[in-house]
């Protein structure tokens, strides 16, 4: 016995003297092999009656003996997959779903985020404040600025280079939505106010019809919606207006959007009847190739002018009409 503990305390001086070695790959794997036989004998001697009895018949036992590897790996399974150790089936589902939004940040860190994918993660969010109240809904744009997140990976994937999201028409209207509700609607301004560069795939004409298609967001967002404003449209609208000169937006798709929109609009202030009238006399600028549908439209705008209506208009583009025996379509000779 003392010599036994002499050893012991020799060994230990000399271990602190002099540290052991790391075991080399081949001791290793010595190690690591007889650290798993002496681990399953053991279990096998405690829980061998257990994998015994899964033995389904005597003469399948005899035919095929079960090795001490498969009772182990039984014995294992077995612990895995014991109901105590398991979670509920609606915890898995609850960890495994994730807010819209994080969702979408995941996609892009992985390098997987596409404009279809990043369109459906901003339309699921958008559907999930529809039932919210109007305090919450702000509290949730704000706190999870989606549509600053988007932009910000529209500008890292150079999809603003060329403006491709904007024929998506839903995931822009979603992106001028958040955007919009979150105060950065001037971000949706610089991409309009930004020159495109043109190439052979992108003609100058294709460029103008994209910023357009985004101005028609903006339009529309704030003609929606509980908190819609048809001032801030309008406002909108001539501010594209003004600067498409330089700008090269087509002003087209927003102010029919417009039209449409100002003769089936409801009650309004005397700040829109001003801005009403404004837009009647600023139809020719932005339909300048086809005068016919200017005529029109402010025909259209007079009959359903929210103070002073007026048919005249109306009642001569009737008059001027060509009779159709006449029309260049039915007689191109």
């Amino acid at each position: 016995m003392k010599a036994s503990s002499v050893q012991q305390a020799f060994r230990s001086l000399t271990s602190r003297i002099h540290p052991q070695l790391p075991l080399s790959e081949r001791e290793s794997q010595r190690l690591l092999n007889a650290l798993t036989s002496s681990f399953r004998s053991h279990l096998d001697h405690h829980h061998n009656h257990d994998a015994a009895a899964s033995v389904t018949s005597a003469s399948a036992s005899t035919q095929h003996p079960l090795s001490p590897t498969t009772a182990t790996d039984r014995h294992l399974a077995s612990i895995l997959t014991n109901p105590l150790l398991t979670k509920p089936v609606h915890q898995q589902l609850k960890a495994k779903s994730k807010h819209p939004i994080a969702l979408f940040e995941d996609q892009v860190a992985a390098g997987r985020a596409n404009l279809p994918s990043a369109r459906l993660c901003l339309e699921s969010f958008r559907t999930s404040l529809s039932s919210l109240p109007p305090a919450q809904v702000k509290d949730q744009i704000a706190r999870y600025a989606a549509g600053s997140r988007a932009l910000r990976w529209l500008w890292t994937s150079a999809h603003t280079r060329s403006l491709s999201f904007a024929l998506d028409a839903r995931f822009c209207s979603h992106l001028a939505f958040f955007l919009i509700h979150e105060g950065k609607e001037t971000a949706l301004w610089e991409l309009i106010d930004t020159p495109v560069a043109t190439s052979a795939s992108l003609t100058a004409k294709e460029a103008s019809m994209r910023k357009g298609l985004l101005l028609s967001s903006i339009v529309k967002t704030h003609l929606s919606g509980p908190d819609k404003s048809l001032e801030s449209a309008l406002s909108a609208f001539f501010r594209a207006l003004d600067t498409s000169q330089t700008s090269h937006a087509s002003i087209t798709h927003a102010g029919v959007q417009l039209t449409g929109a100002l003769v089936n609009f409801g009650r309004f202030s005397d700040s829109d009847v001003a801005l009403y009238d404004k837009f009647i006399d600023a139809v020719p600028r932005w339909t300048k190739k086809h005068p016919d549908r200017a005529i029109y439209r402010i025909a259209n705008l007079t009959l359903h002018h929210p103070t002073t209506p007026s048919a005249d208009p109306a009642l001569d583009f009737i008059r001027e009409l060509r009779p159709l025996a006449s029309h260049p379509f039915l007689n191109p000779t």
